[in-house]
């Protein structure tokens, strides 16, 4: 695991793949009967799972629990938690982390958990879809079936795009990584998405507000 620990604890999952000055995102892979250590949340995060799992939390002042994670749930958590997760389960566990370095705009209101499950579980179809949305981010879930491309869209927000299935390549010829990457796109970048290739490409992106 990655070595950043605070205070004796660990750190909030199993590797830091992409950070800049307002995001830090984490990928979590859990094989079954992995403990990701106690741990310490010090930022807003968010959570989208790619391949689920029983997950049993313990925390320091609660009682222990299991959470059913299915593949595409998406959660916001703020800040303050601490807690352990193990893979109680057979399979592979693995979620992407997103933590938001930026503070939370002065005139916005306090974003609490929210959970959003509507699609959890479910095989993507091929589109674009908002899963979750606050005061400090906007969840979007991109799919796109091979020969498919998007329309270029100008962003309003600042948003880091991390790669679930596939690759994918810009309509200007700009190369996009497989699975597992990441790309930040700057507030007013024009982008558009085509899969040239023969499997399926999504991706999930987190806008900043």
């Amino acid at each position: 695991m990655a070595q950043e620990t605070q205070a004796g604890l660990g750190p909030v999952a199993t590797r830091v793949i992409f950070e800049n000055g307002d995001v830090k995102v984490w990928e979590m892979d859990l094989a079954p009967g992995e403990l990701c250590a106690m741990h310490r949340h010090t930022m807003d995060y968010v959570l989208y799972i790619l391949e689920g799992a029983p997950i049993g939390v313990e925390s320091p002042d609660g009682k222990p629990f299991t959470l059913k994670m299915k593949p595409r749930a998406t959660y916001f958590i703020p800040a303050g938690g601490v807690e352990s997760a193990r893979n109680v389960g057979q399979s592979r566990f693995r979620e992407v982390l997103v933590e938001i370095k930026r503070p939370a705009r002065a005139d916005a209101n306090p974003s609490g958990f929210c959970a959003s499950e509507a699609v959890a579980g479910q095989e993507p179809a091929p589109g674009a879809i908002t899963i979750l949305e606050n005061e400090r981010v906007r969840v979007s879930e991109l799919t796109l079936a091979p020969g498919a491309r998007t329309e270029p869209r100008r962003f309003s927000h600042d948003a880091v795009l991390y790669v679930a299935e596939g690759s994918s390549v810009t309509p200007g010829g700009e190369g996009e990584p497989a699975a597992g990457s990441v790309r930040w796109i700057a507030r007013g970048a024009s982008e558009a998405f085509a899969n040239g290739n023969a499997g399926r490409y999504r991706h999930v992106m987190v806008e900043l507000r």
